[in-house]
């Protein structure tokens, strides 16, 4: 009998960037996160699962990351990427022929490419959000599903904007998985109570949350340490690791704080090891890595050499380690309470294999000596609220999210809080064109639809996340415009769509190419709540 549970929570997410530029962002965000992330993960679960080994792990595929997965375009582009890639390694190890350290790592660079590329063929026929269903049905993984496009819900003015986000979602999760999600992965893990707001009653995120059907989320380890007890069911208190019911009855967890560290924490994570390749350094000519992190006090042109074995032998040593924490801290758990816990651990999933390359055979052999362990056991979400949410206390939360801070100073602060009210003017401006255009025909429909997919985008956290961080601080700036400028027009248009010259069929035509996400999105949604 196991002692505890480990609930690993993988987040999968990127912005829509069909056609929206290639380097450094754009298109090349999803090429890299295939090649790096999704793939490798895909033959990680298939390959445990030939052994007999069951996961049970709970993955996040955003809606707008499903649609880019499914998406003809985007899978021809990450074919001629890896094909450029493999040309490029083969280049390297020519002319490497004299330098037998990095030739040994252009040919690492080349296998691995040609496995992927192979893999995506005749393992996933090209298909990889079908993959992770199939690994569903299989048992090993449960999927869950985010806010449609990632929009920082408690910053939406309008109930509307809180609604579509979810519901749309819940729609495309059943129309890619076949069942609808038991759970949500709140956009930037962000909460808000319900509250007066300009002498009105706000919902509570649960309370949208639990209209559409969804049975738990996740916060951040202070959203449940900071929370009010309503009703105690055990003599646990406020802890990360069990569960919590909110007073809508759907249940909330919270990140445990002593495990994530071990990945998260700039000093002491294991993706900062001087074993493990150098993100930031790539060759001058091909753009391939070869570099090892080395010493963080030595520059950029003084990095060592990459030793694939070296690094092979830390992937050993951290799974054991992170392993044997959890076991303590499970071990203590049960000894204190006589319950049986669970370590939620909610991390991005391009952290493993983009950001930290070895990432993913770190979470290979994680798995495996859980197998093997006698008191730890893998189980997804929604199974562990199946067998203990009878138990679990009742409680009142503040505001919350898992950025800088704890709050929502990232998402909205005095550098680019500009952007909220041209957000929240927008949904408030489509209420009112759907308010009035009751009989829409095709051309008025098709109109609305492309406006709506544009709010979506134009909504999504990542513009103010990546303003924030100066990360890809100019092109966040030009998208977000570009949906607005696109909003604008189409708007314009909707609010009389019988005067045909407020916007061309070949701008609509233009629009529909490049942003055609959500083929099948439901107008009713972003009417006035």
């Amino acid at each position: 009998m196991a002692l505890g549970y480990f609930g690993l929570v993988l987040h999968a997410h990127l912005p829509w960037c069909k056609k929206s530029g290639t380097w450094p962002a754009g298109e090349e965000w999803y090429t890299e996160a295939a090649l790096e992330t999704y793939i490798p993960m895909l033959n990680v679960l298939r390959e445990l699962k030939e052994q007999g080994i069951k996961t049970a792990l709970t993955i996040n595929i955003t809606p707008i990351l499903a649609e880019m997965m499914t998406d003809d375009y985007m899978k021809q582009r990450f074919t001629e990427y890896m094909e450029n890639l493999i040309n490029r390694a083969k280049s390297d190890i020519q002319r490497f022929e004299n330098h037998p350290q990095r030739k040994d790592i252009a040919e690492f660079h080349l296998k691995n490419f040609e496995h992927v590329l192979d893999t995506y063929y005749h393992n996933y026929h090209r298909d990889l959000l079908g993959s992770f269903k199939w690994l569903q049905d299989e048992g090993m993984i449960e999927l869950i599903t985010c806010g449609a496009t990632h929009g920082f819900l408690p910053l939406f003015e309008s109930d509307s904007g809180i609604f579509s986000q979810i519901q749309l979602a819940v729609d495309t999760h059943k129309k890619y998985f076949g069942k609808p999600p038991k759970g949500i992965w709140l956009p930037e893990c962000a909460y808000r109570p319900q509250e007066y707001r300009d002498g009105r009653l706000r919902e509570s995120i649960d309370y949208w949350v639990n209209n559409s059907g969804i049975e738990y989320f996740f916060v951040d380890s202070h959203g449940i340490l900071d929370a009010e007890m309503i009703e105690s069911k055990n003599d646990i208190g406020l802890y990360t690791n069990f569960g919590y019911n909110l007073e809508t009855g759907v249940s909330v967890f919270g990140r445990n704080k002593n495990t994530s560290r071990q990945v998260w924490d700039a000093q002491i994570g294991y993706p900062g090891d001087a074993s493990y390749r150098e993100f930031h350094k790539k060759d001058h000519e091909s753009g391939l890595y070869y570099w090892r992190i080395t010493d963080k006090t030595l520059g950029k042109e003084e990095k060592e050499l990459y030793n694939i074995k070296n690094a092979r032998e830390k992937v050993e040593f951290q799974a054991n380690h992170f392993v044997s924490l959890m076991s303590e801290e499970l071990q203590g758990f049960y000894e204190k309470f006589n319950q049986e816990g669970i370590i939620v651990s909610p991390y991005d999933f391009e952290l493993y294999g983009h950001w930290w390359m070895e990432g993913i055979d770190w979470l290979k052999r994680v798995f495996e000596l859980i197998d093997a362990h006698e008191k730890i056991e893998m189980i997804t979400i929604s199974d562990y609220v199946s067998k203990y949410k009878a138990h679990f206390s009742t409680i009142r939360m503040k505001e919350s999210s898992w950025g800088e801070g704890g709050h929502f100073q990232v998402w909205k602060n005095k550098e680019h809080g500009w952007i909220w009210p041209y957000i929240n003017g927008a949904i408030k401006e489509f209420e009112t064109v759907l308010e009035t255009n009751h009989n829409l025909d095709d051309w008025g429909t098709r109109i609305c639809n492309q406006t709506a997919r544009e709010l979506m985008l134009m909504e999504g956290s990542d513009w103010p996340f990546l303003l924030y961080t100066k990360q890809a601080k100019e092109y966040s700036n030009q998208r977000f415009h570009r949906h607005h400028q696109g909003f604008n027009k189409l708007i314009w248009a909707a609010k009389n769509p019988d005067e045909k010259f407020r916007i061309s069929l070949a701008e609509l035509e233009e629009m529909e190419l490049r942003d055609s996400c959500f083929q099948e999105i439901n107008l009713e949604y972003f009417k006035k709540k």
